[in-house]
C-alpha cells in the first residue's frame, strides 16, 4: 500500500530475475558461500528476488517481496501498528538474520521497523539462503539470511520512483530519488531520498485502524573510490526518521487514546570499507558498520472507557483513574550497534578459501516514562557482544564435483562456553542438465534482547512485556538440506525443474509463555522449551512457452512443531496446549506468468496460495484454524524510452484483486492486536513511474 521500499531494479540487469530458483542460471550470487558463484554453480542453494518481481508486483516492503518465494512469508504481528515478521521454513522471524549488503546491521530494535526504513531506489535485488548460516553470519541464522544487496552504479545519472496506492478510499504515496556522479577507476558517488506518507486505516468500521498512519523520511550517501591500483574504498551513511501511530483517535495525544501504539524512531547507519588486493587471486577486507536507534515510543491506552463528555455513560473518575495509568505507558529506547570484520579471501588452485574474524556488540536501554518525560525505570536494560572467527574452503575436487567445509567459533559475553558452528556441503553434477546439492549447517540464537522485547503487545489497552527466564540456555541448531537443480536442454533450455528437502532440529527452543500478571502487569515470560523440529519440501518449475510467455510455479511443504506441547494460554477455566508452530501455515505455493506483449509493454499475472494456520486469541481463549487465502495480483508495465540510455517505466496494477484476508479482526478497545493473521493488505490499485537518466 504505502510503504514502497522495494520498486525498483537496476535497469543494467543483464536478464529478468525469477523469484525462485528458476532464474538464469548465469546470475551471479554471493550470500550462500560469500564467493561470487553462479546460480547453478554455487553449492548452496540460494534464491533471488529481482527485476520480475521488483518491477511488476512494486512490492511495498522487504516483507512483501518475500512472499514471492516458496518456503518463504511475511506475517503481520500486530493490529495496531502494522509490525511484520519474515517467516523462512515455518519459523519466526527472529530465526533469521538479515543482512544490508552482507552487513547485520538489523538489530534487535531495529528489526521491528527497520526492513521497511530502506530507500526504494537502492535495492538491486535480495538473496535469501534458507537454512542454519551461522558458520559464516554469526547468532541469529537459524531458519536462513536474507542479504539485500544495493544498486552500484557504475555511471553518472538519476534514478527516480514515484508510487500512488489506492485502498480502503485512501490514499498512499511514497517517492525516492538517487542520483550518482560516475568516479575514475570505476568508482562512483550516489546521493539518495525517500519519503512515504499513508494514512491510517481502518478496515472493519469500529474506529481502529489496521494499517498505522505512517510519515517516514530517509536519505544518505553512498561511495567507492579507487585509491592506487590496489586498494579500494567504501562508505555508506543512512538516516531515517519514521512516525507511525495506530490504535484510535490519531489526532490526539497517545495516552487519551483508547488504545495507542505510537512510535517515532531515528535510525544512523554507517559503513566503511577498505579493500586491498594481496596478490593476483588475493584480497583483504577491513569493515566498521555502526547502527544507532532513538525511539520515543507508546503502548497501551485508556481502554474501554467513555472519553467524551458529552456522550451517555461518561464517567469523570472512571476516565481519570484510566488517564492515570495511561500517563505511564510512554517508552525512551537507545540501542547502539557496533559491527567489525576483517577477512581474507584467496584462490588457490581448486581451493577458494575464506578466513575472517569479526566482532559484533551491541547496547540496549528501553526505558519507561510519563508523558511528561520523567523516568519511572527501566524496562530492558544490557550490553552483549560476540567475537567469532570462520574459515571455509570451496574445493574443487573436479568439473563435476565441489565440497564446501567450513567452521566458525563465537565467544559471546552472555554464554559461558564458546559456540562451534561447523557446515558441510556437496555439489554435484552428473551430467550437464543436472546439479544435486547436500547441505549440512548449523545455526544458534544467544539469550540476548530481542525484537519482541521492545515492540510491546497490547492485549485491550494493557502492555504485554516480555521477561527471560534465570539461566536461559542458547539455541542449537542442526539443519540439513538435499536438493536437485535440472535444466535439460529442451528447447534451448525452456524448462527449469529444481526441489529441496529440509530438516531443522532446534535444541533448547525459545519459547514465550502464556500472558501472566503480576505486581509489575502483563508479561511473558521467554524459557527453554526442549526441542522442536521443522520438516518441509518444495519443487519449483519454470517454462518458457515462447519468446513473449514464461511460466513459474512453486510450492512448500512445512511442518513446524514442537517436540512436547507447550502451554499458551491459561484462563480462570481452561488451558490451552499445541505443538504446532502458531501462525504458520503447512502449505504455499506461488504462480507466476511473465508476458512480453511488445517489445515496450509487458503484462504479470501473480498468484500466491496461503494455506490454513493455528491462530491463537488471547482475549477469547481459543486457537482458530484459519482459512485458506488465495491472493492474484495483476500488472502491466509500459517501457517508454526518452533518449539513449534514457527510459521511463509505467506500470499500472492491481494488488490482491480478490481482496483475499482476514475476516474475523477483533474490534473495539478490547481487542487483541496480536490476532492478526494471513495477507497483510486488502485490495489495492497503484500506479507507478520509474525513470533512469
Amino acid at each position: 500500500m504505502c510503504h514502497v521500499i522495494i520498486l525498483f531494479a537496476a535497469s543494467t540487469c543483464p536478464a529478468a530475475v525469477q523469484a525462485q530458483a528458476g532464474a538464469p542460471s548465469g546470475d551471479i550470487v554471493v550470500t550462500g558461500t560469500r564467493t561470487p558463484r553462479t546460480v547453478r554453480e554455487a553449492p548452496v542453494r540460494t534464491d533471488i528476488i529481482g527485476e520480475t518481481i521488483l518491477t511488476a508486483t512494486a512490492p511495498r516492503s522487504l516483507a512483501d517481496a518475500l512472499d514471492w518465494l516458496p518456503g518463504a512469508r511475511s506475517e503481520s504481528n500486530c493490529q495496531n501498528c502494522n509490525t511484520t515478521e519474515i517467516q523462512l521454513l515455518g519459523l519466526p522471524g527472529v530465526y533469521n538474520q538479515i543482512l544490508l549488503d552482507g552487513l547485520p546491521l538489523v538489530s534487535g530494535v531495529a528489526a521491528v521497523y527497520g526492513v521497511e526504513q530502506l530507500p526504494a531506489v537502492l535495492i538491486d535485488r535480495i538473496e535469501v539462503v534458507k537454512g542454519g548460516g551461522s558458520a559464516l553470519y554469526g547468532p541469529g541464522a537459524v531458519a536462513g539470511v536474507v542479504n539485500v544487496l544495493p544498486v552500484k552504479p557504475l555511471r553518472s545519472g538519476i534514478r527516480a520512483t514515484l508510487d500512488h496506492g489506492r485502498l480502503a478510499g485512501e490514499s498512499a504515496v511514497t517517492g525516492s530519488a538517487m542520483g550518482t556522479l560516475a568516479l575514475g577507476g570505476g568508482g562512483a558517488l550516489s546521493v539518495y531520498g525517500q519519503v512515504a506518507r499513508q494514512p491510517g486505516v481502518d478496515l472493519n468500521g469500529d474506529g481502529y485502524t489496521e494499517l498505522a498512519r505512517l510519515r517516514q523520511w530517509s536519505g544518505g550517501v553512498r561511495g567507492n573510490v579507487a585509491v592506487g591500483v590496489a586498494t579500494r574504498v567504501a562508505v555508506d551513511y543512512q538516516y531515517s526518521d519514521e512516525q507511525r501511530r495506530g490504535g484510535n483517535l490519531l489526532n490526539r495525544a497517545p495516552h487519551l487514546a483508547n488504545i495507542a501504539e505510537a512510535v517515532d524512531s531515528r535510525v544512523h547507519r554507517a559503513s566503511l570499507s577498505v579493500e586491498q588486493r594481496l596478490a593476483e587471486a588475493t584480497t583483504l577486507t577491513g569493515i566498521y558498520a555502526l547502527s544507532h536507534v532513538t525511539r520515543d515510543s507508546f503502548y497501551g491506552g485508556l481502554g474501554d472507557v467513555e472519553i467524551d463528555p458529552a456522550a451517555p455513560g461518561y464517567d469523570a473518575a472512571a476516565f481519570a483513574a484510566a488517564e492515570a495509568v495511561s500517563r505511564r505507558q510512554y517508552g525512551a529506547t537507545r540501542d547502539t550497534l557496533h559491527f567489525g570484520e576483517l577477512r581474507l579471501a584467496a584462490t588457490r588452485g581448486a581451493h577458494d578459501v575464506q578466513l575472517g574474524v569479526q566482532y559484533r556488540g551491541e547496547r540496549v536501554d528501553d526505558r519507561n516514562l510519563d508523558a511528561d518525560g520523567r523516568f519511572l525505570g527501566t524496562l530492558s536494560k544490557g550490553s552483549f557482544s560476540t567475537l567469532g572467527a570462520f574459515a571455509q574452503d570451496e574445493w574443487s575436487l573436479s568439473g563435476a564435483v565441489r565440497l564446501l567445509l567450513g567452521a566458525r567459533i563465537d565467544r559471546s559475553s552472555v554464554l559461558d562456553d564458546v559456540i562451534a558452528s561447523p557446515r558441510i556441503g556437496l555439489w554435484w553434477s552428473p551430467s550437464p542438465p543436472l546439479v544435486v546439492r547436500a547441505n549440512w549447517s548449523t545455526g544458534y540464537r544467544a539469550p540476548e534482547i530481542f525484537s519482541e522485547d521492545v515492540h510491546v503487545a497490547v492485549l485491550g489497552a494493557e502492555p504485554v512485556r516480555v521477561r527471560n527466564a534465570g539461566g536461559l540456555e542458547a539455541e542449537r541448531a542442526d539443519s540439513l538440506a538435499l536438493g536437485f537443480d535440472w535444466r535439460p536442454g529442451w528447447g534451448s533450455g525452456a524448462l527449469t525443474l529444481d526441489g529441496q528437502f529440509y530438516r531443522t532440529t532446534i535444541r533448547n527452543t525459545f519459547f514465550l509463555s502464556e500472558i501472566r500478571e503480576d505486581a509489575g502487569g502483563l508479561f511473558q515470560l521467554r524459557d527453554n522449551a526442549g526441542g522442536s523440529t521443522v520438516t518441509g519440501a518444495e519443487l519449483n518449475a519454470s517454462v518458457r512457452v515462447n519468446a513473449r510467455l514464461r511460466l513459474t510455479v512453486g510450492a512448500a511443504w512445512i511442518d513446524a512443531r514442537y517436540d512436547d506441547a507447550q502451554r499458551v494460554f491459561e484462563g480462570e477455566w481452561r488451558q490451552l496446549f499445541t505443538r504446532r508452530y502458531l501462525k504458520s501455515p503447512r502449505w504455499n505455493a506461488i504462480g507466476q506468468a511473465v508476458w512480453t506483449l511488445s517489445p515496450r509493454l509487458d503484462g504479470f499475472l501473480g498468484v500466491r496460495y496461503v494455506g490454513p494456520m493455528d491462530v491463537l486469541n488471547n482475549r477469547l481463549g481459543v486457537i482458530r484454524r484459519s482459512p485458506a487465502f488465495l491472493v492474484a495480483d495483476l500488472s502491466a508495465t509500459r517501457h517508454l524510452p526518452v533518449g539513449q540510455d534514457r527510459e521511463i517505466d509505467v506500470t499500472l496494477g492491481l494488488r490482491n484483486v480478490t481482496d483475499a484476508r482476514q475476516r474475523d479482526l477483533e474490534t473495539g478497545a478490547t481487542r487483541d492486536s496480536d490476532y492478526v493473521y494471513g495477507p497483510r493488505s486488502p485490495r489495492t490499485l497503484f500506479v507507478q513511474a520509474r525513470a533512469h537518466f
